[in-house]
């Protein structure tokens, strides 16, 4: 975690576990989901000397399913990378902001390159809670927005961790 922490402290502070719920709305900002989630997130500097996050999201609905959705990622020029069969993108500080709490994604569909996601993440002062607003894009047209507002559980993620948070689950009754 060292290189990340000196590159984007902001990006490596939100190593941990946290909780939340994710309020998917259409264009109009009508209510077409609504769940619980939790996510951990791992950092650390690998023994190739590359700075690496992988980060599962836990995703669970009122009806019981849930879904697991892992990422890898590695540092490299001012932003981590994502690339793996769903997504292909970035995530980095905005070093605009001069109180160093906001935190940008861009990625597309690897399977739709017409598909485009922009993420903001802004995190509390206390750097305990963080807000996030997803906008989605198909076509150059918004089609769907998410609302997440999580707590923080958690800065030691290794209590809370599990074989299986390594590899994706569909949506699926527990």
């Amino acid at each position: 975690m060292n290189i990340i922490a000196e590159k984007q402290p902001i990006v490596a502070d939100q190593e941990g576990v946290w909780d939340g719920e994710y309020v998917h709305l259409d264009e109009n900002h009508n209510i077409i989901d609504r769940h619980q989630s939790r996510l951990v997130c791992r950092l650390n500097d690998g023994p190739d000397g590359e700075a690496r996050l992988s980060q599962t999201n836990i995703y669970t609905w009122d009806d019981g399913q849930r879904e697991v959705r892992y990422f890898e990622g590695v540092y490299r020029d001012d932003r981590l990378w994502i690339h793996n069969d769903l997504i292909d993108g970035w995530t980095s500080a905005v070093n605009l902001d001069a109180t160093n709490r906001t935190i940008m994604v861009a990625w597309t569909r690897t399977s739709d390159p017409d598909f485009r996601f922009y993420e903001l993440i802004t995190v509390a002062e206390d750097g305990n809670a963080k807000n996030r607003t997803w906008h989605w894009y198909r076509g150059r047209r918004l089609f769907q927005r998410t609302v997440i507002n999580e707590s923080r559980v958690a800065r030691d993620w290794k209590p809370y961790d599990d074989p299986d948070y390594y590899q994706f689950r569909a949506k699926a009754p527990i």
